[in-house]
């Protein structure tokens, strides 16, 4: 409990702990760099973030450097490990292989990292067993049956939207506690389930957004078109029209 009785995961953001994994992920090279310690500047430097965030950010869960010193690598790395559960393995069953499960199952965060997909369900396993040796490979029918709580940790849903909702139902009754899905539809989550959804079509509408809004807010000479030139000439212009150095900044 925090101050105020309020619970520490109350308080801290999702974009707290997005900064926090790119931190850890930063940490992890230095260390495999041989770097021996680190700063809140560097720090802001690799998250795109400010050093007052970093510290911000860090001071939620304990104090891990020195005023000057900065901070030992190996015990940030080690503390952030704990405070984001990646100082364990988690296994993963996959339902629904396609291109984005290979390209996730294949991925570098799976084979670097805390990651193992150890078991993957399909409609047609038959046409995918030979595709990950290694992972055992079952039938969706097989959910009930083969997917075991006490070792399985997550399950990423790569259906369609009108499927997802059957699958998390059928997963809450194995006793499956974690759920990622990958489709643009809510659902209803069972009791004792954490469920997060990663919405491609969500993703690319934020964007859209973001790049509509820093367009407009360029200057409005920045928007127009330029005139084609001749030389020193406006195309068009009667009147020779001399350029003017400047510094960049107005």
């Amino acid at each position: 409990m925090g101050r105020n009785g309020s619970r520490l995961s109350d308080r801290i953001s999702k974009f707290t702990v997005e900064r926090l994994l790119i931190y850890y992920r930063a940490i992890d090279l230095m260390e495999r760099d041989l770097v021996m310690t680190t700063n809140s500047t560097e720090l802001a430097r690799v998250s795109g973030s400010y050093s007052a965030q970093v510290r911000k950010d860090l001071s939620y869960f304990g104090c891990f450097g020195c005023r000057g010193m900065g901070y030992d690598v190996h015990t940030l790395k080690r503390e952030l490990s704990k405070i984001l559960g990646l100082d364990r393995k988690w296994n993963i069953v996959v339902i629904g292989a396609g291109q984005f499960s290979d390209v996730m199952i294949n991925s570098q965060v799976m084979n670097n990292q805390h990651f193992t997909v150890n078991k993957i369900f399909d409609k047609a396993p038959e046409k995918i067993e030979d595709m990950y040796r290694g992972i055992s490979v079952y039938h969706m029918n097989q959910i009930e049956t083969e997917i075991d709580p006490k070792e399985d940790d997550i399950a990423v849903i790569a259906l369609p939207p009108p499927e997802v909702q059957g699958v998390i139902d059928r997963l809450g009754k194995v006793g499956l506690t974690g759920v990622l899905y990958l489709a643009s539809r809510s659902v209803i989550i069972p009791k004792e389930m954490t469920v997060l959804n990663e919405d491609v079509s969500m993703t690319l509408g934020m964007l859209a957004y973001q790049l509509t809004e820093k367009k407009s807010r360029l200057p409005n000479r920045l928007k127009k078109t330029p005139r084609r030139m001749r030389g020193d000439n406006l195309v068009g212009s009667s009147k020779p029209r001399h350029s003017r150095l400047t510094s960049g900044k107005e």
